[in-house]
C-alpha cells in the first residue's frame, strides 16, 4: 500500500467513502464526484498502479464483482445502461495512480457524453495497426 495514495487511505480506513462493497480482495465505493446516480468505483486492495501491473486473478476478481454489481445496478437504479470504464496513465485521464474501475450507471437524457470524436475509417491505419500486432504476438511465441 501506498502512504499517500487515497484510495489506499480509503482501504486503510483513514479516508471516508460510502462502502458498497468489500472482500478480500477488492473494494467498491460511491465516487465522490459522481457523473450520474450510483457512479461506482471498483479498486483492489493492492496497490497497482495501472493495468499493467494489477496480477491477472486479481483483475478478473475485480470483474467478478463489477458484473454483480451492473446487475443490482439495473434493479437499484432501473438503469437502461452502464459505461465500464478504466483508464492508465495521464494521457487517458489517469488522475487516481491506483488502479479502479468506474461503474457508471446511464440512463435516458442523462446528459452525459463520452468519447466524442469523429469516426473515421482508415483501410491503412487499420492494416498498419493489424500488422504490428501480429507480428508482436508471433515474436512472444
Amino acid at each position: 500500500m501506498s502512504e499517500q495514495c487515497v484510495f489506499c487511505q480509503i482501504i486503510r480506513k483513514e479516508k471516508e467513502a460510502y462502502l458498497i462493497h468489500e472482500d478480500e480482495q477488492c473494494i467498491a465505493f460511491l465516487d465522490a464526484y459522481p457523473v450520474t446516480e450510483g457512479h461506482t468505483l471498483v479498486i483492489p486492495k493492492g496497490h497497482y498502479q495501472n493495468i499493467y501491473e494489477i496480477p491477472e486473478d486479481t483483475l478478473a476478481h475485480i470483474m467478478k464483482i463489477c458484473k454483480r454489481l451492473a446487475l443490482d445496478y439495473q434493479q437499484i437504479f432501473q438503469t437502461v445502461g452502464l459505461n465500464i470504464i478504466q483508464s492508465n496513465g495521464i494521457v487517458a485521464k489517469q488522475t487516481v495512480f491506483h488502479f479502479h474501475v468506474h461503474l457508471v450507471p446511464r440512463y435516458y437524457e442523462d446528459g452525459l457524453t463520452l468519447f466524442r470524436h469523429a469516426f473515421t475509417k482508415s483501410e491503412s491505419n487499420l492494416t498498419r495497426a493489424l500488422d504490428k500486432i501480429t507480428a508482436f504476438q508471433k515474436e512472444k511465441k
